[in-house]
């Protein structure tokens, strides 16, 4: 068999976009086996978890032996790990019943699709928000511009916010004398 077409295929030009259908076809596995209403508690641990790392007063905390503020690695560790508390924490709060979260919840494969590409794109940028400008200089333009900037944080801190609130949940009453 003669494969010659292949000598012209350059495999490094279409990196940004294989790069982007495996991201699209991750998120649908990802979005799928979560469900929406964990998708919808991981979404509001990232904020949360956000917020509090950002908030982290490094230069105060000199009692416990930390002089300066940590790297960027081990920030967005901190980051990843209060999500994940927050994972563990939301739905045994009061959060489960004002926003009636348990389980996976029921939702359309494409509102479930949506909200998992803006969550893994919401912690993306969020954790890319915390790698210094030397690193984040060498991400590929297509990442420089989808996650980096004022407009970009601007729109992933949004459309989660406005996915969660528009998209729904099951439209469900709940029937508690049953």
């Amino acid at each position: 068999m003669n494969f010659s077409f292949l000598d012209n295929f350059n495999l490094i030009a279409y990196s940004d976009w294989i790069m982007a259908l495996v991201f699209l076809g991750v998120a649908l596995v990802y979005g799928l086996s979560m469900g929406r209403n964990r998708l919808v508690t991981v979404t509001l641990g990232a904020y949360l978890a956000y917020f509090i790392a950002q908030a982290i007063p490094w230069k105060e905390l000199t009692f416990l032996g930390i002089k300066n503020s940590p790297d960027s690695t081990v920030q967005i560790f901190i980051f990843l790990a209060l999500i994940l508390g927050f994972f563990f924490a939301i739905p045994r709060s009061a959060f489960k019943s004002s926003l009636r979260l348990g389980g996976r919840g029921r939702g359309n494969w494409w509102q479930v699709l949506i909200l998992s590409i803006l969550q893994i794109g919401l912690i993306l940028a969020l954790s890319i928000s915390f790698l210094p400008i030397k690193t984040v200089v060498f991400l590929s333009p297509l990442a420089q511009s989808v996650f980096i900037g004022g407009i970009a944080q601007f729109l992933w801190l949004l459309l989660p916010i406005l996915a969660i609130m528009f998209l729904g949940g099951s439209r469900q009453t709940y029937n508690y004398e049953e």
